[in-house]
C-alpha cells in the first residue's frame, strides 16, 4: 500500500519533534550535533521538499503562503493543513506558520525569533519543534491554508 504525500509530510514534521529552532534554518544539520535545525517556515518547506513539493522558501515567504494557497475553514481542517499567525498590529502580515496534525493540535518550530541564531540561543529560549494542544496557543491567528498535497 502506498503512503500519500500528505501522510509523508506529516510523518516528516512529527519525526522532527524536539529539533532546535534557528532563525532562517530549513532543515540543515548542525555540524557539531548532527541535529536538523528549523525555523517555522523552514520546517514546512523541508517537509514539503521531502514529499517532492516545491521549495517554498525559494519562491515564497510566509505572506505568500497566505496569498497563494487554498483557504480552508476550521471545520474543514485536515492533518497537514497550515495555520498562519499575523504580526502584532498587522492582521494581513503573516509572520508565523504551524502544521495542524489533528484535533486542533499544531506542531511547528516555535519559541525563537530573529535573535535565535545558535543552538545556545535556542536552548535558552526553549525554541524547538514542539506541539501545542490548540491552534489558539498564541495571539494573531490569521487562518488556515491547504498545501498542494495529494491525499
Amino acid at each position: 500500500m502506498s503512503v500519500s504525500p500528505r501522510a509523508r509530510f506529516l510523518a516528516y514534521v512529527l519525526a522532527h519533534m524536539g529539533a532546535p529552532y534557528r532563525w532562517a534554518a530549513k532543515g540543515e544539520c548542525d555540524t557539531r550535533t548532527g541535529q536538523h535545525l528549523f525555523d517555522c517556515s523552514g520546517l514546512v518547506t523541508a517537509a514539503l521538499r521531502h514529499v517532492g513539493g516545491q521549495d517554498l522558501r525559494a519562491t515564497h515567504n510566509t505572506d505568500r503562503i497566505w496569498a497563494d494557497f487554498k483557504p480552508v475553514s476550521a471545520d474543514e481542517l485536515l492533518p497537514g493543513d497550515i495555520v498562519l499567525y499575523h504580526r502584532r498590529g498587522a492582521p494581513m502580515d503573516a509572520e508565523h506558520v504551524m502544521v495542524h496534525v489533528g484535533a486542533g493540535v499544531v506542531v511547528g518550530a516555535s519559541g525563537g525569533g530573529s535573535s535565535t541564531l545558535t543552538l545556545e540561543d535556542a536552548e535558552r529560549a526553549g525554541a524547538r519543534v514542539k506541539a501545542f494542544a490548540t491552534f489558539h496557543y498564541r495571539q494573531g491567528l490569521m487562518g488556515f491554508r491547504r498545501l498542494p498535497l495529494a491525499e
